[in-house]
């Protein structure tokens, strides 16, 4: 479906003879460019992506890397607008210096002094 997309990109920009060149290597590989290019992204956004970037710049095709550029600023918008997690203030237990004493001598913890025999 990724390849469709280019294929309605290319009919409305066609400058340059895209059927002309259909079924040739140079065709089969801006189709297997545009593929392995977007292959990780769903559909929906690849299409929202199209469209987008023909209304930012009507006059110039999109390749590949402007549509996955245009992916990742969606996301990016869509992701800034959601409501920002409320900080979590747990309180803390507050030790008593022999409590802590207590706790470093339980798991063996030995603090030596300058010049103290081990």
């Amino acid at each position: 479906m990724v390849a469709v997309e280019l294929e309605v990109l290319a009919k409305k920009f066609d400058r340059f003879g895209w059927e002309r060149d259909r079924g040739s290597a140079a065709h089969d590989r801006m189709l297997t460019d545009w593929m392995d290019a977007l292959q990780d992204y769903p559909l929906d956004e690849i299409r929202a992506a199209c469209r987008a970037a023909v209304l930012a710049n009507p006059g110039k095709m999109p390749n590949e890397g402007h549509i996955a550029a245009q992916i990742i600023a969606a996301r990016g918008k869509r992701v800034a607008a959601l409501p920002k997690p409320a900080p979590v203030n747990e309180p803390r237990e507050t030790l008593s210096a022999d409590r802590a004493a207590a706790i470093m001598a339980e798991i063996g913890f030995r603090p030596q002094t300058f010049g103290s025999k081990a």
